[in-house]
């Protein structure tokens, strides 16, 4: 330790104020200092990316450059030497604080608002104040030392050089759990930067070193910091790293995440207090998840989709909403750590897939089902619960005739017309399909030949009842046939059924005149 202090102490002889060797380094610093400040200036307009606390950092690093290079020449009079000593204490109190804010504005998507600023520099504004006073009028003992050589000002501003210090390392440190593995180049740079500047320090104080070689040491930080600092530009910019932030991207999600444990419970989640988009009640920290999704039914007069379990239907005062729930394992080298449920909302595609599915299961015209849902329904028909089932088959009559004498669309009113009244008068439990152009299918599970004779008779009063000036009174052939049990076949209580259907279309061609058309129409078309 001796020798190292008689080393500090002869190199300080070598550098004295004023020599050419004192200018050169100052001036070199100075000079790096303003090309960079430069460049600052035209990273920031040229190239749109964040450097304006860069531009800061480098003004108070030329003012202290310049005025300790020069201090011999300014401080002749005692009033030039007590600004030049005011302006050496503020940038140098000032250019930690600076470095902070540009690795902030670097390596965080948290805005530096006037609020932060104005927090950070009322410390060094009070120490700046008091070393002015104290300059202009050393009768005034707002400074007073103890333990020897520590004054309060050199307490309070060692104490604040810390904690901006370690403010700057746990910005850069908060990069390296954010950002993937290749985004952390540009932070090693400011690393690097903000290492330079603590290691100066504690080695002045650590050596008790003399003025003019803390001022050499100071130097050698300060070119370290604007080197590295610059560097770090042209690896990642700030937008490049921030975007890249899972905090920042897990917030900005229109989706919402939820992160579940294994045993169901609700640990954490994106968009806190910000869900106003979306009308879902928000997450409770470990609600179970299955309470919260029967929240959301209850809350959000919601209910699953019958088509999916994984889809909730809402219907607000602004329309209905449909949201998908998505479930993907968190697992890392088969070990299951818990779950992920990414709700999004999902109402223009699934309003496009029920268009769709409306077009593949339902008949355009009379909104029955079509021939592709009978043949699916047939597919799971023949289960014990529908026992007895009765098949009803229906053919409407004359709807060839009346196309060709009056258009088809006169044939579409007669087939809206008697389709209403099958609706109508088909029970809930009922399966109702047009399979072909002028043929109905009913399915009734739980029904009998009563049944069928009884609706049968009740579609045809109703029909019967109707007089139409285009297209008369519509009428339609029926026939039924009932499976008692499951091991009958299908397709042959069908067939039996629609041989009935057929035996009465042929009576009705030859006895009724429902729907003929009237014989000043007929000249008409």
């Amino acid at each position: 330790m001796e020798n190292i202090n008689q080393a500090i102490e002869l190199i300080g002889e070598q550098l004295q104020e004023g020599t050419i060797f004192w200018y050169g380094l100052f001036g070199a610093l100075f000079i790096v200092a303003v090309t960079c400040l430069f460049r600052g200036i035209y990273i920031q307009a040229r190239r749109a990316v964040e450097s304006a606390y860069f531009t800061v950092f480098c003004i108070p690093i030329i003012i202290w450059a310049f005025l300790i290079a020069a201090t011999p020449l300014l401080v002749s009079s005692g009033e030039r030497g007590t600004y030049v000593m005011i302006g050496i204490v503020a940038a140098d109190i000032l250019i930690p604080v600076f470095l902070m804010f540009h690795i902030w504005s670097q390596v965080s998507y948290r805005p530096i608002t006037f609020a932060v600023r104005f927090f950070w520099l009322l410390v060094p504004a009070a120490l700046i104040a008091v070393e002015a006073f104290e300059l202009y009028d050393p009768g005034i003992n707002l400074n007073f030392i103890f333990y020897g050589r520590i004054t309060v000002i050199s307490l309070v501003s060692g104490f604040y050089f810390i904690v901006v210090i370690v403010k700057s390392y746990l910005l850069c440190f908060n990069v390296f759990y954010q950002m993937p593995k290749h985004m952390r180049n540009s932070t090693y740079q400011m690393l690097i930067a903000i290492t330079a500047m603590l290691t100066s320090k504690l080695i002045v104080l650590y050596f008790a070193a003399p003025d003019n070689i803390s001022g050499v040491i100071h130097v050698v930080a300060y070119i370290i910091a604007l080197g590295t600092l610059y560097k770090a530009f042209f690896i990642a910019n700030s937008s490049n790293v921030i975007v890249t932030s899972r905090d920042f991207v897990f917030s900005n999600l229109s989706t919402l995440v939820i992160t579940v444990s294994l045993k169901g419970n609700i640990l954490d989640w994106n968009r806190k207090g910000k869900n106003a988009c979306l009308p879902l009640p928000d997450p409770k920290y470990k609600e179970p998840y299955h309470i919260y999704r029967k929240r959301i039914i209850e809350e959000c007069n919601a209910a699953s989709s019958p088509y999916d379990e994984n889809i909730i239907n809402i219907v607000s005062d602004a329309g209905e909403h449909h949201f998908l729930f998505a479930w993907h394992e968190i697992s890392f080298l088969n070990r299951k750590f818990g779950y992920l449920v990414e709700i999004s909302e999902v109402t223009k595609s699934y309003s496009k897939l029920r268009y769709i599915e409306a077009i593949a299961y339902f008949d355009n015209l009379t909104s029955l089902h079509n021939r592709n849902a009978y043949i699916e329904k047939v597919k799971g028909i023949s289960i014990e619960e529908n026992m007895p089932l009765l098949i009803l088959v229906g053919d409407v009559n004359n709807l060839k005739k009346i196309n060709d004498t009056l258009g088809h669309l006169m044939g579409d009113k007669l087939l809206l017309i008697i389709t209403d009244v099958v609706k109508k008068k088909a029970p809930e439990r009922a399966f109702v399909a047009r399979i072909g152009g002028d043929e109905l299918v009913l399915l009734i599970p739980k029904a009998n030949d009563a049944y069928a004779t009884a609706y049968i008779n009740e579609v045809t009063k109703t029909l019967n009842s109707i007089n139409d000036p285009d297209i008369g009174t519509p009428s339609i052939s029926w026939g039924y046939s009932v499976m008692y049990n499951t091991t009958e076949n299908y397709n042959d209580v069908f067939c039996a059924a629609d041989a009935i259907m057929y035996q009465a279309k042929q009576k009705t061609k030859q006895i009724s005149l429902s729907g003929i058309v009237p014989p000043e129409k007929n000249k008409e078309g």
